[in-house]
């Protein structure tokens, strides 16, 4: 490996004894500035060889640092929501806080390594792909406030046996060596084979492997120590963040967005009566066997008074209350800015067989905060990239996930704020923001067209509802969403 080993040479107690203080005040006055400042984050992965010292040099982070402001979070625990919820939920779900420091056992490179040692029929494609996707989600992470420190702790094969075999030895120290340390230790060859592969084609500017001899423990901690006060001093020094590629260019040539029904506007008796045909068939796909191995994402964007709420509430009516949840999104709270962006959406990622509807979504980004200003250019443009690579993560899981753009035109937008001001059961719907939005209408058409245009992709795909007509929109959506449902399932 390319990646020079640290703490090769041994060190003897007095050795250590003299330079542990001075790194042990320097650690404690970086988490301190960190804490402060709260400017970044920090996610280090710890992985490595049996008896290498893994849990011993986690413990000694928690001894030297302020552990009130530190996670961490063991494999064993993580792998229990493996199967329910997309690969990456259970890390994003598991992040630290801007100021914060996680420290993740084996983390998200278990994904990687356990298949690859233990299915190997599994396709090279898939390990390319689980790769792939480390790759994206550590380099989103650093776009977004979350440093990444990543340490691979090593012995050779003859001391990791005798070690293994000591701890064997007592009932006292048993436990410590479990069933899976002892198969990695048999195939020890087969494991470092399948690790240097992985940490290659990891290793990135900014991201690179902290490797780590764990043969002498006082070598070991004292460059374990040291990765991670370098790490949380770069954060500090704001070093250069990875910038995403801007995203090439799209057609300036467009056509407005539909807003009337192509074939005029649906009568109240047909309304009625496809709306129960519809909701009737919606009902009986979301309780199909094959649903349970799915679930959905059903996301609803549109101008204000565009009639998403409306169209939600006739999905959500054919519905059992237990299988589905509406997430309403609004401007980011304090807590959720201390996190990378998409960070609250994936709490509310639907685990398999139920259903999660976005009231307005992650689109806000390329939305809202491009037409507001809330959001520096840098960060709105790589958003549709993050976005896309989001969304892929969710259909792998299999989850079916469908975007709905609710069209209203600016002549009935106006006509309903106007209706709501009048109706003091509706004047709620209409605060000053929506009335400055309003003056913005084609900026947000603009910014609209080029949402599709780099989103609407063949696994998650667009649906632009004209929805000048209510009932119209309404059925639509309906319609759409079983036709989704329905082409997944088969």
């Amino acid at each position: 490996m390319s990646t020079p080993m640290l703490g090769r040479k041994p060190m003897t107690k007095e050795q250590y004894e003299r330079v542990l203080p001075p790194l042990r005040n320097a650690l404690l006055a970086a988490q301190k500035r960190m804490q402060d400042e709260k400017s970044f984050a920090l996610a280090v992965v710890v992985t490595g060889r049996p008896t290498a010292g893994r849990s011993e040099t986690v413990n000694e982070f928690l001894e030297w640092l302020d552990p009130k402001h530190i996670r961490v979070h063991a494999l064993d625990k993580l792998r229990k929501v493996s199967r329910t919820w997309p690969v990456m939920w259970r890390y994003w779900n598991t992040l630290p806080a801007r100021g914060q420091i996680a420290f993740y056992f084996m983390g998200w490179y278990e994904d990687y390594t356990s298949p690859a040692l233990t299915q190997p029929k599994k396709s090279q494609r898939h390990s390319e792909r689980t790769l792939e996707r480390i790759r994206q989600f550590e380099a989103l992470l650093t776009r977004n406030g979350v440093r990444v420190l990543k340490m691979h702790l090593t012995i050779d094969a003859k001391l990791e046996r005798e070690r293994i075999r000591e701890l064997r030895k007592s009932k006292l120290t048993r436990w410590r060596v479990t069933g899976e340390e002892r198969w990695l230790a048999r195939h020890h060859d087969r494991a470092t084979k399948v690790t240097q592969q992985g940490i290659e084609a990891t290793s990135r500017p900014g991201l690179e492997w902290n490797l780590i001899d764990g043969t002498d423990p006082q070598s070991r901690s004292f460059a374990a120590g040291t990765a991670l006060l370098d790490a949380l001093e770069k954060g500090i020094r704001k070093s250069a963040a990875n910038k995403a590629p801007k995203p090439k260019p799209v057609s300036s040539k467009r056509r407005p967005f539909p807003t009337s029904p192509p074939e005029g506007r649906v009568e109240d008796d047909f309304y009625d009566e496809e709306l129960e045909r519809l909701r009737g068939r919606f009902a009986l796909l979301a309780r199909r066997g094959k649903f349970a191995r799915h679930g959905a994402v059903l996301a609803f964007e549109g101008m204000d008074a565009a009639g998403k709420g409306g169209a939600i509430r006739r999905l959500t009516s054919a519905l059992d209350a237990r299988q589905y949840n509406v997430i309403p999104v609004s401007a980011p709270t304090p807590e959720e800015l201390s996190y990378p962006y998409l960070w609250r959406f994936w709490r509310h990622i639907p685990q398999r067989g139920e259903i999660s509807i976005f009231d307005r979504t992650w689109y806000g980004r390329v939305l809202v905060e491009r037409v507001r200003g809330f959001a520096a250019a840098e960060d709105w443009q790589r958003a549709y990239g993050e976005i896309n690579e989001f969304e892929q993560e969710l259909t792998e899981h299999g989850l079916i996930v469908h975007k709905f753009w609710l069209s209203v035109s600016k002549e009935e937008q106006l006509r309903r704020f106007e209706e709501r001001d009048k109706d003091e059961l509706k004047s709620y719907k209409v605060d000053p923001q929506d009335w400055v939005n309003r003056k913005l209408y084609d900026q947000y058409q603009l910014a609209a067209h080029e949402m599709i245009a780099r989103t609407d992709t063949e696994h998650a795909p667009w649906t632009v509802v004209e929805a000048d007509d209510k009932k119209y929109a309404r059925l639509k959506v309906l319609r759409t969403a079983c036709e989704q449902i329905e082409q997944r399932l088969g």
